[in-house]
């Protein structure tokens, strides 16, 4: 089973937060907000995440890439290149 996570935005409210980090990338409970998303939909069966994703694509991937492994799920991306709004994912 595939799931989406639209991860594409500013983080303008999170700001100062968000100003050297993206958005999923900040701390909740002591981890990262996407790191929440993700878990709980492997724990219902997903095997791959995709992540809609605009503003700072590479820190996301690259932070990404070491939990890929120890949660054994498939995380790619489409990176929106131009802004689309709301419905671009």
């Amino acid at each position: 089973m595939k799931a989406l996570i639209l991860v594409g935005g500013f983080g303008t409210r999170l700001r100062p937060l968000t100003l050297s980090v993206p958005k999923p990338l900040v701390d909740f409970a002591n981890k990262p907000m996407i790191l929440h998303q993700i878990e709980a939909l492997k724990a219902i069966g997903v095997t791959e995440v995709v992540l809609a994703i605009n503003y700072q694509p590479e820190v996301m991937l690259n932070f990404l890439k070491d939990f890929e492994a120890k949660l054994e799920i498939t995380i790619t991306c489409s990176q929106e290149t131009e802004p689309l709004g709301t419905a671009g994912p």
